[in-house]
């Protein structure tokens, strides 16, 4: 059972309160109602609702000052605030007092206020997702330089906390499930594959890999990892999208990396997909192998030149643009992948992933029949990303 989501009406007019109740709930949402400021503050302590709209002209407590105690008291919570036609200075000082939004009344269009709590809400689901990944991610990185101080007594530790930075297997987006192997060549690799949801309606997804090997490369995978944390974040406060523009994105990161004097580059193939449409945006950072698409009019190779992340400090990326409509999947795979074995060229690689890719079943069938994975030694690290259509 689905639950409702319940907002709260402080209104001190029968009318407005009669009229926003009912928009509120066509639109599905549970409305709790006060008169006034006081009664509002004490059904918001006793209810926690999700959100609250506050007039701003009452008697006795008023809105601005019903907003002022939520925002110490609850400030993830979202205030919108009703203002009057000739009050707009009032709402903009609201709007700098803490309010999320505002709307006026009359209103001229009923859905505006659906539309504005469901806005507000949203933002609110968002920054504590993104704080909940903040956390997390601050508490990986502190492990793992902890672990990277310690490397030379402990590379197995390393392993493990770089191992938890990896997305969750099989992890389902809009009509895509996204997997990932690694198998390093050392106890640290200088491979990484990630994927996350960007919002409700994308999905970004990456393979890096940093020149060499062990913890120096892993030191530099790990700064990748919270570069884009970082755009990440961003995004999720509703401060820039670059994150769901990959040639800028990449352009980006390029100077991030450029501009801290490592002695180390990475190659990364980025992409978004936007998962109502399925149509994915990509660029490539000298990504090789080619991300290998198959389906009904494939398989072949997405060729996509670009330069290093890392050496040029005026890099610049293509970005593509490509419709998913006819793709079942999607690999990418590290270049580890073609240096496996000494018994075949480069190219006889690619035409086995070209073969392989389709008739998998999964992206261990596929390791194996590449020949890597656990109990096959390789010379360099080994990064498969398996992206599928699902069925559920």
């Amino acid at each position: 059972m689905v639950a409702v989501t319940t907002v709260l009406l402080i209104d001190d007019n029968d009318l407005v309160r009669q009229a926003f109740r009912r928009i509120l709930q066509l639109a599905g949402f549970a409305v709790l109602e006060a008169d006034g400021g006081e009664t509002g503050l004490e059904l918001f302590r006793e209810a926690s609702p999700a959100a609250v709209l506050v007039d701003l002209r009452m008697p006795g407590l008023d809105g601005l000052e019903v907003l002022s105690r939520l925002s110490q008291e609850a400030p993830e919570t979202p205030v919108i605030v009703v203002s009057g036609e000739g009050s707009m200075s009032d709402a903009l000082a609201a709007l700098r007092f803490g309010a999320w939004d505002y709307v006026t009344k009359p209103l001229l269009q009923s859905e505006i206020l659906a539309q504005t709590v469901t806005r507000a809400l949203d933002k609110a689901r968002l920054l504590k997702e993104n704080r909940e990944h903040r956390a997390r991610l601050e508490v990986l990185n502190d492990q793992l330089t902890k672990a990277l101080d310690e490397i030379r007594s402990d590379q197995e530790a390393g392993r493990r906390l770089q191992h938890q930075l990896l997305p969750p297997d099989q992890q389902r987006m809009g009509h895509w499930k996204f997997s990932r192997r690694i198998f390093p060549s050392r106890a640290l690799s200088g491979d990484f594959v990630d994927y996350f949801k960007l919002g409700e309606g994308y999905a970004g997804l990456y393979l890096t890999d940093v020149a060499g090997h062990g913890a120096a490369s892993a030191f530099v995978t790990a700064m990748i990892v919270a570069l884009v944390a970082k755009y990440r974040e961003a995004y999720a406060s509703g401060l820039s999208d670059l994150i769901l523009e990959p040639e800028r994105f990449l352009e980006q990161l390029n100077r991030d990396l450029f501009g801290r004097g490592l002695d180390k580059h990475a190659t990364m193939f980025y992409a978004v997909v936007e998962l109502k449409s399925d149509v994915m945006v990509y660029a490539n950072a000298g990504q090789y192998p080619f991300p290998a698409l198959f389906g009904r009019r494939y398989p072949r190779f997405l060729e996509v030149p670009g330069r290093p992340l890392g050496l040029f400090p005026d890099a610049r990326y293509t970005r593509g643009e490509l419709s998913l409509a006819q793709v079942d999947r999607l690999v990418v795979v590290s270049d580890g992948m073609l240096s496996t074995t000494t018994q075949q060229t480069s190219t006889q690689r690619l035409d086995m992933l070209l073969k392989l890719g389709a008739s998998a079943n999964d992206v261990d069938a596929l390791a194996l029949a590449l020949g890597t994975g656990e109990g096959h030694p390789c010379e360099d690290d080994v990064t498969l990303l398996f992206v599928e259509r699902s069925a559920v």
